[in-house]
């Protein structure tokens, strides 16, 4: 990694483990870890089913689903970054292969075209996978993000770009939230600098003209099947 794309990704702070293999911090043992992960996973789950009854059975206005749809999203973020390894499978898809391979321990190939986190629940099914385009020149760093509820559909799905501009590196998230039938609720974007000012994007020259940013899957087994991930279900239904 040059260090270009080394100050790239360092500054993103998304909590990769391809980034980093501690995920006990603060100082917080084991046995805390522990806990603090059961609970989280506890209210995911309360979480979706009063979701799920909300759109199936009550007359639950936009605003309320998108509040809940958005705290699913965090208590999702929240179980990444507190994740251990075996709660997150690593592939790699390289340039000359048309299907990723796993990766164990952190060991990858030379030629590496795009990379994938995947994170599971405790019940082993799929809740996020995280697309990493690899940049050859290091001046930019994508993640895209799938956010499946306990059905296995899409709910939400996240864009990042880390870029360098003109005065320094621009930090571009885009958020999209979508009902149970794949209709887009909301959408959130955000386009700033290193000091969090706003940045007009007629200033920025955007860096994945040729990469397919907005390859949205509207569940579980389409957003694998779009990347040819073939083994990554450990709980399939």
């Amino acid at each position: 990694m040059n260090q270009r794309n080394k100050i790239i990704r360092e500054s993103a702070n998304y909590g990769s483990t391809m980034e980093s293999g501690d995920h006990f911090k603060n100082g917080a043992s084991p046995k805390s870890h522990m806990s603090k992960r059961n609970l989280l996973f506890s209210l995911l789950c309360i979480i979706s089913i009063q979701f799920s009854y909300s759109q199936n059975n009550s007359p639950a206005s936009q605003k309320d689903i998108l509040k809940n749809l958005k705290l699913q999203k965090a208590m999702i973020d929240t179980l990444f970054n507190h994740s251990k390894d075996k709660d997150i499978a690593v592939f790699a898809k390289l340039y000359d292969k048309d299907v990723p391979i796993e990766i164990k321990n952190g060991n990858f190939p030379e030629d590496v075209a795009t990379s994938y986190n995947i994170l599971y629940d405790n019940t082993e099914q799929i809740i996020k996978v995280i697309e990493f385009p690899f940049s050859e020149s290091g001046d930019w760093f994508i993640s895209l993000t799938h956010y499946f509820d306990k059905d296995g559909k899409t709910f939400a799905f996240e864009r990042k770009c880390n870029f360098f501009n003109a005065e320094g590196i621009a930090y571009e998230t885009q958020t999209e939230f979508f009902n149970g039938d794949f209709k887009p609720i909301s959408t959130d974007y955000k386009l700033i600098d290193e000091n969090g000012n706003t940045l007009q994007k007629d200033d920025c020259d955007f860096p994945y003209s040729d990469i397919n940013v907005n390859k949205k899957s509207a569940n579980i087994d389409m957003c694998l099947k779009a990347n040819t991930i073939t083994n990554a279900q450990r709980n399939k239904k």
